[in-house]
């Protein structure tokens, strides 16, 4: 029995599995998997087929197989996705700088507006809080930090083009 404890465990750690799979796999619950791999009881007879090829697999199994060929289809199809969210991406920022600027000259023009709409310190016409308001959040939205933050999610997705093709190269 103390052979099997130990092996049980081994076979889950060497392949990966919880009790649980173990236990499915060996046509156990998991309780019965952990009482075994505790010694409070043997391996039950039906499971001992399935846990001795296991451990046929375990033995005859390298520690480190060869890895499995990087799938071409996917790394291209990643690569192509990259690059054609940077190109839209940079169509997008290509329109931001002109929208940047309507906002920027509202900005600019704001205490010539409000010097001209409130004359002796009166109050402002409500609209021109609007007009404000929409220009701080179109800065927000297309202004100089959305406008970097743009370039670099283009470059970093053009990083990740570039890295793919040099995987994609590697395995060719």
């Amino acid at each position: 029995m103390p052979t099997t404890t130990v092996l049980l465990a081994r076979l889950r750690e060497w392949f990966g599995l919880s009790q649980t799979e173990l236990g499915s796999y060996l046509g156990l619950q998991r309780e019965v998997i952990s009482q075994v791999e505790r010694g409070i009881r043997p391996l039950p007879l039906p499971a001992a087929l399935p846990q001795a090829a296991l451990t046929l697999a375990y033995h005859n199994t390298p520690a480190e197989p060869e890895p499995e060929a990087p799938d071409a289809h996917a790394l291209h199809k990643q690569q192509r996705a990259c690059q054609l969210r940077a190109d839209q991406l940079s169509h997008e920022l290509d329109q931001l700088p002109a929208r940047a600027t309507w906002a920027r000259r509202r900005l600019a023009a704001l205490p010539v507006l409000t010097a001209a709409l409130t004359p002796a310190g009166g109050a402002a016409p409500a609209w021109l809080a609007t007009f404000e308001a929409e220009a701080h959040a179109e800065l927000a939205r297309s202004g100089s930090t959305a406008q970097a933050r743009l370039r670099v999610r283009i470059a970093g997705l053009r990083a990740k083009a570039d890295a793919t093709a040099q995987e994609l190269a590697a395995t060719e």
